[in-house]
């Protein structure tokens, strides 16, 4: 029996979603989803019980949970039904969490097949319409114990880890993340994705630091932990069959330029968050490309 890890929970539509991917579907509030919350896990190819239900599926289209129990197979965001793919999960709906590391009133969602966090007044975004509509069984999920990276998704980790990866190697001590700065940067990097022009207006001589809003990296960092910090930020693209800009894209980059690099390595920065997000865009030579837009702050 495998025990699949790295499901998280999308904070824009409330689905269970599969994070180690660089894109990350579709969210029917718009783009890919966006990892917050525990890491969850639960086995898979488990014997169905009373008390365990299999049958659950990622969709290989947007990358969500859905029951796969149906002749139907729900609502995708990308249209049509969800496509099955990967391993068959079971999940235990005696709705009782019997430990910390495990967490009840998931549902699954008699519009889309999906499965949603039913623990909000709000029921997120159902790609068929409206909020979800809870339905059956309350599911209990394992997860990992709560602790700040749960503020981060697969690979904003992984960006941060080679940080400070590092720092370690040049004698610098490591940052910790502050969830604060996590939302920040994750507005920030949206903002780029939002607005494709703005990643090319400059900030003291450099592109992709200005804010739809007019706002500068000071000013964000001031608003999001009350003290003021510094920036840095990657900007990568594909277009065609070329790979996706990964975290070790932005890492490489960052520690190749004399400014960024003396940035990631302060000495004297202590705390820092990481937000990535991606969108369309231009590639140089005019063909459609997707954008990725990697921010992090810190401060001391």
């Amino acid at each position: 029996m495998t025990n699949l890890l790295d499901w998280r929970s999308c904070y824009k539509c409330q689905t269970l979603f599969f994070d180690m991917l660089p894109e990350k579907g579709a969210c029917p509030a718009g783009e890919g989803h966006k990892a917050f919350g525990f890491a969850y896990s639960f086995p898979s190819d488990a014997t169905e019980t009373p008390t365990q239900q299999s049958n659950w599926r990622q969709c290989g289209n947007c990358y969500a949970l859905f029951f796969d129990g149906f002749p139907t197979k729900g609502t995708c965001p990308t249209g049509g039904g969800h496509r099955a793919t990967g391993y068959l999960c079971t999940v235990r709906h005696d709705g009782s969490a019997d430990a910390p590391t495990q967490q009840t009133n998931w549902r699954f969602c008699g519009n889309c097949y999906g499965m949603f966090f039913n623990g909000f007044p709000e029921k997120g975004r159902c790609p068929a319409g409206g909020g979800h509509q809870a339905s059956g069984w309350v599911f209990v999920i394992d997860h990992w114990p709560d602790e700040p990276q749960d503020f981060m998704d697969w690979q904003e980790l992984t960006a941060f880890d080679l940080v400070n990866s590092a720092r370690r190697q040049n004698g610098a001590p490591d940052v910790s993340i502050d969830p604060g700065l996590v939302g920040t940067t994750r507005a920030h990097s949206q903002d780029l994705a939002d607005h494709p022009g703005l990643k090319d207006r400059t900030w003291n001589g450099w592109p992709g630091h200005l804010g739809s809003d007019g706002s500068t990296p000071p000013d964000r960092i001031l608003h999001a932990v009350g003290i003021s910090g510094s920036e840095n930020v990657y900007i990568g693209w594909s277009s065609g069959s070329a790979p996706l800009p990964a975290p070790q894209d932005a890492f490489t980059w960052w520690m190749g330029e004399p400014m960024h690099r003396a940035n990631l390595l302060d000495r004297n920065h202590t705390r820092a968050g990481l937000g990535i997000s991606y969108g369309p865009g231009t590639a140089p030579d005019g063909s459609p490309a997707t954008y990725f837009y990697f921010t992090q702050d810190f401060v001391n």
